[in-house]
């Protein structure tokens, strides 16, 4: 794993900092997909950890700190890498950067028992407060899963530990609203800008009847889902056509 922080890029661990506001996950996070030097959709990442720094009340550093500091890391790279650009409540700041694993095509879920309260404070935000995604990681790979499902006290269909939702219905597709508590993801605005996803609320039903169920974020773009607990998925030639034509137009315009 590579890092910068104050100023120099290093592949030793050691150099990150141990700061309260770390040990205490006050702060803020954005993963974003890397594509040899560039990283892909920034401009969308930075303005959404303003907006989450901002709801929070912490200063992050100006955009331009941290392009440099993203030149600086991703100088020399091929491939496709995990950049983190984590910002913490004590001013302080780092980026890592860690190669991406091969995605599998499909992947499999189930509901995660604990509900995602739409009206917390961390709703809708990447803080660096992440026990609960992880956890519903847990809980799904202990019952031979990939991810849990999040559903709000509304018993409404919110996101999964990693990804937002999407789904095909009868009337197109579908993704849960914002006001359901989920995260703004970037890949889910770009598919509701290309593809006309809508927004609306979504129950745990709606996705069992649905022809098919996706995930969307930034390292894993949009990806299949191929089971839901007892329910299978099979491949959807309205799926398949939206993943490939999605790639293709992100790789045409990495900052969108």
């Amino acid at each position: 794993m590579k890092s910068f922080y104050k100023g120099v890029v290093s592949e030793d661990e050691k150099v990150l900092p141990i700061e309260n506001s770390l040990l205490r996950g006050d702060g803020v996070f954005e993963t974003v997909l890397a594509i040899d030097h560039k990283a892909v959709a920034w401009d969308r990442h930075y303005a959404r950890m303003q907006k989450a720094a901002n709801k929070i009340l912490i200063t992050i550093p100006a955009k331009i700190d941290i392009d440099l500091a993203i030149a600086a890391i991703l100088k020399d790279e091929i491939g496709r890498n995990r950049l983190r650009v984590v910002c913490l409540g004590d001013g302080s700041w780092f980026l890592t950067l860690q190669p991406v694993a091969e995605v599998a095509e499909s992947i499999s879920l189930t509901r995660f028992p604990y509900v995602r309260d739409s009206k917390s404070l961390l709703a809708g935000i990447k803080s660096i407060s992440y026990s609960d995604s992880i956890t519903a990681i847990r809980h799904a790979e202990n019952l031979g899963f990939d991810d849990s499902i999040f559903l709000n006290e509304k018993d409404e269909v919110v996101e999964t530990g990693l990804s937002n939702l999407m789904l095909l219905t009868q009337d197109g597709w579908r993704t849960p609203e914002i006001a359901s508590g989920c995260l703004p993801g970037i890949t889910r605005e770009l598919v509701m800008i290309w593809f006309g996803v809508k927004e609306s609320k979504i129950t745990f039903n709606d996705l069992l009847n649905a022809k098919a169920v996706y995930t969307t974020s930034s390292i894993r773009l949009v990806q299949r889902v191929d089971k839901i607990e007892q329910k299978l998925y099979s491949v959807c030639e309205e799926g398949s056509n939206l993943v490939n034509t999605f790639e293709a137009k992100l790789l045409a315009n990495l900052n969108p």
